[in-house]
Protein backbone atom coordinates (compact mmCIF):
# COMPACT_ATOMS: atom_id res chain seq x y z
CA UNK A 1 0.00 0.00 0.00
CA UNK A 2 1.76 3.12 -0.79
CA UNK A 3 1.66 6.48 1.35
CA UNK A 4 -1.18 9.26 1.04
CA UNK A 5 -0.42 12.62 -0.89
CA UNK A 6 1.95 14.88 0.99
CA UNK A 7 2.35 12.50 3.68
CA UNK A 8 5.03 14.11 6.44
CA UNK A 9 4.90 17.42 4.52
CA UNK A 10 2.29 19.82 6.48
CA UNK A 11 3.49 23.12 4.78
CA UNK A 12 3.00 21.70 1.37
CA UNK A 13 -0.58 20.44 2.71
CA UNK A 14 -1.33 24.08 3.71
CA UNK A 15 -0.40 25.67 0.90
CA UNK A 16 -2.16 23.58 -1.38
CA UNK A 17 -5.28 24.21 0.77
CA UNK A 18 -4.93 27.54 1.01
CA UNK A 19 -4.59 27.23 -3.19
CA UNK A 20 -7.71 25.36 -3.43
CA UNK A 21 -9.58 27.53 -0.88
CA UNK A 22 -8.67 30.66 -3.24
CA UNK A 23 -10.05 29.02 -6.08
CA UNK A 24 -12.67 27.61 -5.45
CA UNK A 25 -14.25 29.79 -2.72
CA UNK A 26 -13.66 33.70 -4.13
CA UNK A 27 -14.24 35.05 -7.33
CA UNK A 28 -17.17 35.89 -9.30
CA UNK A 29 -17.54 32.95 -10.74
CA UNK A 30 -19.92 30.24 -9.18
CA UNK A 31 -18.20 26.92 -7.89
CA UNK A 32 -19.40 24.84 -9.61
CA UNK A 33 -18.56 25.77 -12.72
CA UNK A 34 -15.25 26.27 -11.51
CA UNK A 35 -15.30 22.09 -10.69
CA UNK A 36 -16.87 21.55 -13.95
CA UNK A 37 -13.85 23.49 -15.77
CA UNK A 38 -11.39 21.13 -13.83
CA UNK A 39 -12.93 18.03 -14.76
CA UNK A 40 -13.02 18.68 -18.22
CA UNK A 41 -8.95 19.90 -17.80
CA UNK A 42 -7.91 16.27 -16.61
CA UNK A 43 -10.50 14.40 -19.02
CA UNK A 44 -8.81 16.55 -22.06
CA UNK A 45 -5.62 15.76 -20.15
CA UNK A 46 -6.88 11.98 -19.89
CA UNK A 47 -5.91 11.86 -16.49
CA UNK A 48 -7.95 9.71 -14.01
CA UNK A 49 -10.46 11.38 -11.65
Amino acid sequence: MSAPPLRGHQSARATLDAHVEALLEHGRIDRRVKELVGVMVAWLNACEY
